[in-house]
């Protein structure tokens, strides 16, 4: 599978224009990405689905491999690739929004279980993918900005 181009989103940079981002993972080699999707269980949706709900507690993250998923109630649409569910894996409190599948698509979901049985084994890798979900939600931060009670960036 070619990971080159996986992940790729902009954050904030200096205020003035999205700064380039890495993606997730932008330094993993195709051996370490073989064992992060061997991690993972893989769910396929269709349209209509729901694949994550607001108020379920799955402690969890997820990779959008494939396909498109509307916010509920906001119109706003989550393209692959992308990684989802971020917040709930990292403090194990409910999912805040539902998803709604608008096509066909593919998840790969890796649970909390999983990801410590992975960094067990590979402890560099285990800590390169918790800094890349903290980057990926510090960049969702920073965009909300200071509208945000509370934040100092």
């Amino acid at each position: 599978m070619d990971t080159s181009g996986f992940f790729d989103y902009p954050t904030l940079g200096d205020g003035r224009e999205p700064a380039p981002d890495p993606g997730f993972l932008p330094g993993a080699t195709g051996q370490e990405w073989d064992a992060v999707l061997a991690a993972t269980e893989t769910l396929r949706f269709h349209p209509g689905d729901v694949p994550l709900r607001a108020g379920q507690r799955d402690r969890a993250f997820y990779l959008l491999l494939d396909g498109r998923l509307e916010v509920e109630g906001s119109g706003a649409e989550v393209l692959a690739p992308s990684v989802l569910g971020v917040a709930a894996f990292l403090d194990a409190q409910p999912r805040a929004v539902t998803l709604l599948a608008r096509g066909h698509g593919e998840l790969a979901r890796m649970s909390w279980d999983a990801y410590e049985a992975l960094a067990a084994r590979d402890p560099r890798l285990g800590r390169t993918i918790l800094v890349d979900l903290a980057r990926g939600l510090a960049a969702c931060l920073r965009s909300a900005g200071s509208g945000l009670p509370g934040w100092t960036g």
